[in-house]
């Protein structure tokens, strides 16, 4: 499945356990962490995940660290984003 909004390496970039973060209108932020499987958090903020507390964190998933799971990953940051233009509609 072809992303239209995200631009995230392929999976050998994660099987190398490279972590990697991202943003979309400057506040909705991701970060994936490849730990055994593809964990993401994902937060509303102009700052790093560093620099914000735990409670800030909107949501966390975690997918298998396959081809599949990094679509399956993708999707779901994808319905994350549009909770958050639900939110935080764009200007």
């Amino acid at each position: 499945m072809a992303s239209t909004i995200l631009d995230l390496p392929t999976i050998y970039y994660f099987e190398s356990k490279n972590k990697y973060s991202g943003s979309i209108d400057k506040i909705f932020r991701y970060k994936i962490f490849p730990d055994g499987n593809l964990h993401c958090k994902i937060w509303y903020s102009e700052f790093a995940l560093d620099c914000i507390s735990e409670d800030e964190i909107i949501a966390t998933a975690d997918f298998e660290l396959t081809a599949q799971g990094l679509e399956q990953l993708i999707e779901w940051i994808e319905n994350q984003y549009m909770e958050f233009l639900k939110v935080h509609p764009q200007q």
